[in-house]
């Protein structure tokens, strides 16, 4: 039977790490953006969706 490495079973497990809670932060990081550009916009941005949902339609 083959012996697997240490390596080459934690070195896939790491970059998943990596990648997936790179895009779980970048997630976050864009909901609490908005979170915040809502609150502060949220006039001009309802007409900005505004004018977007009319051209759209």
């Amino acid at each position: 039977m083959h012996k697997v490495r240490f390596t080459e079973k934690t070195i896939p497990i790491l970059f998943d790490v990596v990648v997936y809670g790179g895009f779980v932060a970048f997630l976050i990081a864009s909901y609490l953006t908005f979170q915040t550009f809502w609150e502060r916009f949220s006039g001009p941005a309802q007409k900005i969706i505004g004018l977007l949902h009319k051209f759209l339609v």
